[in-house]
């Protein structure tokens, strides 16, 4: 059973995170990571805009994952 505050590894790096959020149903759990990431890419674009490779990284990013 996973409850907000338990510390589970980061599916990004395998830092040791803490987990913020939990599911209603607890099969999905948000870990947030210490360490900097990468942002994510912006998709492409109906309207012509090519995909976005972002070079920003964040500390503190919250991963979804699933429990288990």
């Amino acid at each position: 059973m996973v409850n907000v505050g338990d510390q589970r590894k980061c599916p990004e790096c395998a830092t040791i995170g803490c987990v913020v959020w939990v599911s209603q149903d607890k099969k999905t759990m948000g870990v947030q990571c210490h360490r900097s990431h990468g942002e994510a890419n912006r998709p492409e674009s109906k309207f012509g805009a090519t995909v976005v490779h972002s070079t920003k990284t964040r500390k503190n990013m919250v991963f979804l994952t699933s429990v288990g």
